[in-house]
Formats: structure tokens, C-alpha cells, sequence
């Protein structure tokens, strides 16, 4: 039982939820079966762990039907109708929060009974709604078209023969919808596609691209966010479509819902990580300012929670800055924003990256093996410092060890996409040629590092290959 999709889906509930699952099961308009009830009411006598041993089918089934002989194909029929009520508690309490389109629903059906007061009153309600929610996202531009479409077939039940902007109204929100849309997906098959491997077909043609322009994107900025976004990913070496994107985001961003913006704000700072491992240093402020606007404006945090990933990118940007007592205070300030559940791992990473870059090598390491390695950025990112800690040290048998170790892993691993796999196979290669020292192809190793297009901690790189090049005396 403890292992039941239905314990599992009674265990994840919090008390409030209960209290309302059980008024639900109790509801007769819902459910008639007096034993699903009974089998609830028992069950909940365990809740929120569900682990003790009197929690068995046979108990539930005595609780369910007392008296009577367990039948094990009759409880697990049984506990299959409790667990589709409990999905249908969840389908009617996501369309209790659904306030536009519940009250498009009921004009449709006002409208139908031809209740023409009532379908007035329920019209007067959404132009309200529709007011209070200004942010133009995808679902403002669907509500348009679902409203419109509405009282378009309001219009047409009533068969008069004069103008109604109904119709228009639907045609102009659904060109919206759509090409917003198809952008965004666009958008978001490009920016998935350079890290996890695998091809996406856009099916975009410049024939289409050249319509949205012709039209002036409909008159909506976020559209023509989304269409420069898809332009720079699209032609990744024409920067200023990017240029065009950060001017954009500083005057355009009111009126668009935070949702929309928190998702281009994170397209532009994966623009520009990609740029940072080809080696534009440049967009390492840039990537930092754009983190910065997005927490400060509290656009990239989550009901309360700022991302631990973007709050490990913030310190790794502002290390590469030196920023050394800023990412201090930061971390001070954030930490408790962090989810409880990545909390410490964040922090134990992150304070390590700081000790690596204030020469605190013992502290860094100390932090790094308090790291649970869950999440594949914090294992390729502390293999990398713990690799530079270990050359630092002049530790070269446990260098040579984790690069060969690290090579092997990042070559059989097949979920990495192959850039973000290449950036760190070149690292581990240049690092391991610069511990082997002077050879015939040294000079050659300079001109790698230069200009090898993916590569992660190329400037720390650069500068141990050019001591290393002093001390050889070359």
C-alpha cells in the first residue's frame, strides 16, 4: 500500500488540500459510493506518512466493506475509483482558479439559453477581468480570442443583420496567439537544442518571418521581443540582433507579464553564456547586469525562491569579474531566498567557487565534498575546480587522475548536448598538455586556447599557459 499511486498522491498533499479532497469525496454530486468514503476517512488516519503496518489491503478493505471477506480484485478496483476521484478533486480545483474562462463558459451558456440579462452581467464581469490583467502574454491573447469568439456566436444566434466587431476581435487575437506562439516554441526548441542533444524542425520559413515584419508585429512588443530573440539565436554571429534585445528589454518591459519576461530574460542570459565559452569576454558583464535586473525587478524569482542556478551563475559571473566582497554580500542577502531544498547544496558550491578564487584552497575543497552531486551542472562545474585547485597545489598525480577520469565520463555520457560536452573535453585536453609541459606543439597549445571556440575557464587558462611559458623560457 505504501507504495500505491494513490498513498503516493494522498502523501504529497498538504492539510488544506485534504480538507477539501474529503468535502469532495463527501459531496454525493461527486460521489455516491458510500465506501470510497469510508476507505478515505480510514487511509487519512495515516496521513501525511502512510507508514505504519496497519495501513494493508485487508484493513482498508474491512474499513471499506465491514464485515465482509477481502476480495483482492474488489479493493484494487476499489482503491483505482478512489485514486480517479482524487484526480478529478485536482481537475475541479484547477478549474475553480480559471476565473476568465470559467466566465467565458457561462456567457456561452447564458447566451445559449438566450438569458441575454444575465449573458449582459456576465459580459460587464470580464471586461473587468480582462482590465484588471494588462500584462500581455500568450494567455491574455487567448482569453481575447476565446471572449471574442463568444460574442461572436452571441451575435450570430441573435441574426441581425448590421456590423459587430466581434468577429474582427477574434481574427486579431488569434494572429497574435498564434505568432506569439510559434515564436516562443521556436524560440525555446533553438535555446533547448545547446544543451541537451537532439534536432528540433522549426518549420519557420523567412516567407513568415517577413509577414510578422510587414505587419509591424502586431502592434505588440512582446512579439517583436520574441521575433529578435529568435533572430539572434537563429544567427548567433550578427551580435546585434542581441544589442537589440537589451535595448528592448530596458523599454519595453512594462505591460508584459512576468512570465513572458522572466523566460527572455533567460534566452538572453543563455545567449550570452554561450558567447562567454566562445570566448567573448564581453558578455560576462552583460550576462551579470542582465541576472541583476531580473532579481532586483524580482522578474526571475518564483514566489519568493530565486533559482539556485541562477544564483550560482550571478557568483560565478561576478567572480570572473573579481568582485570578491560583493559576491559576499550577495550571497548574505539571497541565500535565504534560495528553496530549502537546494539551500545548502547552493551555498556549499558556491562558497567553494569563492575560496578557489581567494586562494582558500582547503576551505574550497572542504565545501566541494559537502556537494551532493544531483544535478549535472554542479558536477561539471566542481570538477573544474577541484582540477584547478589541484594544479594550484601542484597536485599532479590527482590532476592527472580526475582529467583522464573526467575525459572518460563527459565521452560515454549521452545526455550532454555535444557543445556543452566539447567545451569541457577541450578544457580537460589543454589543461592536461599544459601539466605535461614544453613539447613540440607548445607554441601551437597558445594558439588553441585563443581561439578553440568552445571552452570553459579559457582566461585561467590562458594565463597558467603563459606562466608555464615563462618558466620553460619560452
Amino acid at each position: 500500500m505504501n507504495k500505491s499511486k494513490l498513498v503516493k498522491a494522498l502523501r504529497g498533499m498538504d492539510e488544506k488540500e485534504i480538507t477539501r479532497l474529503q468535502k469532495f469525496v463527501s459531496s454525493p454530486y461527486f460521489n455516491e459510493r458510500e465506501e470510497l468514503s469510508r476507505l478515505l476517512g480510514f487511509m487519512l488516519g495515516f496521513w501525511p506518512g502512510f507508514s505504519s503496518d496497519k495501513l494493508s489491503k485487508e484493513a482498508c478493505h474491512e474499513a471499506a466493506f465491514p464485515g465482509q471477506p477481502y476480495e483482492d480484485k474488489r479493493f484494487r478496483y476499489l482503491a483505482s475509483n478512489l485514486y480517479q476521484l482524487v484526480e478529478r478533486f485536482w481537475v475541479v480545483e484547477r478549474q475553480a482558479q480559471e476565473t476568465l474562462r470559467n466566465e467565458i463558459l457561462l456567457m456561452d451558456h447564458l447566451s445559449n439559453r438566450q438569458l441575454n440579462k444575465g449573458y449582459r452581467q456576465s459580459q460587464r464581469r470580464m471586461r473587468r477581468y480582462m482590465k484588471q490583467g494588462k500584462a500581455r502574454n500568450s494567455e491574455y491573447f487567448l482569453r481575447q480570442l476565446q471572449w471574442a469568439e463568444a460574442e461572436e456566436r452571441h451575435f450570430e444566434r441573435q441574426r441581425l443583420r448590421q456590423y459587430d466587431a466581434s468577429i474582427q476581435r477574434a481574427a486579431d487575437n488569434l494572429d497574435c496567439y498564434y505568432h506569439l506562439r510559434r515564436l516562443q516554441f521556436a524560440c525555446a526548441m533553438l535555446d533547448r537544442q545547446t544543451i541537451i542533444k537532439g534536432d528540433y524542425e522549426l518549420n519557420i520559413s523567412n516567407h513568415w518571418l517577413a509577414h510578422l515584419q510587414h505587419c509591424r508585429f502586431f502592434g505588440e512588443p512582446v512579439i517583436e521581443l520574441y521575433f529578435t530573440i529568435l533572430q539572434a539565436l537563429l544567427s548567433e554571429d550578427d551580435e546585434a540582433h542581441f544589442g537589440r534585445l537589451e535595448a528592448m528589454l530596458a523599454h519595453h518591459s512594462a505591460g508584459i507579464a512576468n512570465e513572458s519576461l522572466k523566460n527572455i530574460y533567460l534566452f538572453a542570459i543563455n545567449y550570452c553564456a554561450r558567447k562567454i565559452r566562445q570566448g567573448k569576454e564581453g558578455y560576462i558583464s552583460r550576462a551579470l547586469q542582465l541576472y541583476l535586473d531580473g532579481i532586483e525587478s524580482e522578474i526571475l524569482i518564483d514566489n519568493g525562491h530565486l533559482s539556485p542556478w541562477a544564483f550560482t551563475n550571478v557568483v560565478k559571473l561576478a567572480l570572473r569579474l573579481q568582485r570578491y566582497h560583493w559576491i559576499e554580500h550577495f550571497i548574505q542577502r539571497y541565500a535565504a531566498s534560495l528553496p530549502e531544498n537546494f539551500r545548502e547544496n547552493a551555498l556549499h558550491y558556491n562558497l567553494a567557487e569563492l575560496y578557489y578564487y581567494t586562494n582558500r584552497y582547503e576551505d574550497a575543497q572542504a565545501h566541494l565534498n559537502q556537494v551532493a552531486f544531483s544535478d549535472m551542472n554542479y558536477y561539471l562545474g566542481a570538477r573544474v575546480i577541484l582540477a584547478k585547485i589541484y594544479y594550484e597545489k601542484e597536485e599532479t598525480e590527482p590532476l592527472l587522475s580526475l582529467l583522464a577520469a573526467f575525459t572518460i565520463f563527459l565521452k560515454r555520457n549521452k545526455l550532454i548536448s555535444s557543445d556543452l560536452k566539447q567545451t569541457f573535453l577541450n578544457f580537460c585536453d589543454i589543461l592536461f598538455h599544459i601539466v605535461r609541459g614544453k613539447g613540440r606543439r607548445w607554441k601551437k597549445l597558445g594558439e588553441k586556447i585563443r581561439t578553440t571556440r568552445l571552452l570553459t575557464d579559457r582566461a585561467w587558462l590562458k594565463a597558467i599557459y603563459e606562466e608555464a611559458s615563462r618558466s620553460v623560457g619560452v
